[in-house]
């Protein structure tokens, strides 16, 4: 293992050894919420005067028990954990493995402990036989990136989010005949159409979104009837089948408002421009506020057709992959 100590007196430790929740949970919580800090990861922690109080409701939450799935290392320094690294291991999808929580204390930073956390996890994985291992990392993140890539991580997609401010104050004149909602007649040809916009080695991006269950949509109507918001999903048609789907979630109050599509591959480049146009002409009834849309690198033509009308991105996460 990579795991190493160097010599201290007897009474501290210095160096990796595995994660363990009764001891390092509280830990792990304060690195990672300092880690994470600017993505609220932790409740409470947009208000700093309250952060100890979030670090220690979401450390109570995994009382009494931990979850038997996780895993991982922690990096010892000062008597305190300095780095960490999750594992958690997924039967459902083979004998895979996931790593998270990858953090190490900013003062302790480019001193080799989050490769060596790498490496250590990486010796564990391939000791359990599991033929994966994936992780997310901000695209931003050129460090950790080159660190990935020198791992032999693969990149397999990056998903994110564009921004508009608010919509253009002279909309053109757009409208789409071939436009409608989407009805309960469209399941099949919807699973159809998401399975074919994904790769085998990607989970659906939208499937939820489009492919809700009962209990999901009774969740969104309630949200929709106290929020003061609208969910519409609708279909375009083309050469007499279903080309794209579209989301709209408009706000009246507080929140963005929110875009989602998918395109059949046999039409992308040919409707984004349109759906953008027919998306504005809905909001165009809501008070202006900002519009974000999801968007993926495996669907390059929608990115353009964004960034054509002003959105720029916004955030997102890489999902990388380690086959062993």
């Amino acid at each position: 293992m990579v795991a190493r100590t160097v010599s201290q007196p007897k009474t501290t430790f210095r160096g990796i050894r595995p994660f363990r929740a009764h001891t390092d949970l509280y830990g792990v919580a304060r690195l990672l919420e300092e880690a994470f800090r600017g993505e609220h990861r932790f409740p409470l922690s947009r208000f700093p005067w309250m952060r100890e109080i979030g670090i220690f409701l979401w450390t109570l939450s995994y009382f009494p028990s931990f979850p038997e799935t996780f895993e991982g290392f922690v990096w010892i320094e000062d008597g305190q954990v300095v780095g960490n690294v999750t594992l958690t291991r997924d039967w459902a999808q083979g004998n895979w493995y996931y790593i998270s929580n990858v953090a190490v204390k900013k003062e302790y930073q480019r001193r080799g402990i989050a490769r060596a956390l790498m490496h250590a996890s990486l010796e564990h994985i391939r000791r359990q036989h599991a033929t994966r291992v994936r992780l997310n990392v901000r695209p931003h993140n050129q460090g950790a990136i080159k660190l990935y890539h020198d791992l032999g991580f693969k990149t397999l997609e990056m998903r994110g989010e564009w921004t508009l401010s608010t919509l253009p104050l002279h909309l053109p004149p757009h409208q789409i005949t071939d436009l409608r909602a989407l009805r309960s007649a469209d399941t099949r040809a919807v699973g159809e159409l998401i399975r074919a916009v994904t790769p085998t080695d990607v989970r659906p991006f939208h499937a939820r979104v489009f492919e809700p269950e009962w209990d999901e949509r009774f969740a969104e109507w309630l949200g929709d009837l106290c929020l003061a918001r609208t969910t519409q999903r609708w279909v375009l048609e083309r050469e007499k089948r279903i080309a794209a789907l579209l989301f709209v979630q408009a706000h009246t109050h507080f929140a963005a408002h929110r875009l989602i599509i998918e395109t059949h591959p046999d039409f992308r480049g040919r409707v984004e421009n349109d759906l953008i146009l027919a998306a504005w002409q809905m909001l165009a009834r809501f008070p202006p506020r900002e519009i974000r849309a999801d968007a993926s690198s495996l669907h390059p033509e929608w990115i353009a057709a964004l960034e054509r009308h002003g959105f720029g991105f916004a955030n997102g996460m890489m999902l990388m992959e380690l086959q062993l």
